[in-house]
């Protein structure tokens, strides 16, 4: 994965979406260990770089969250 595809979608707005909705969109995840997950983000490398905070609202970024599930992040090779 090259720095420009994941600049490609940091950028694309429609992959943010709000934590609290990540889980009526994937079912495997429930929304109690979704924001325990994130709420320690800076403990696990790569999590920070698909999430970002705008006033109150956490924001997830779909695909980058799924790189960081598979390993696939430069911050965890």
């Amino acid at each position: 994965m090259t720095d420009h595809e994941l600049i490609r979608m940091t950028q694309n707005l429609d992959n943010w979406v709000p934590m609290s909705q990540l889980p009526n969109i994937h079912k495997q995840f429930g929304y109690s260990t979704l924001k325990t997950l994130f709420w320690k983000r800076a403990e696990r490398p790569g999590l920070e770089r698909c999430s970002r905070l705008v006033g109150k609202r956490l924001y997830v970024n779909v695909p980058m969250f799924g790189l960081w599930l598979a390993g696939q992040l430069p911050e965890q090779q």
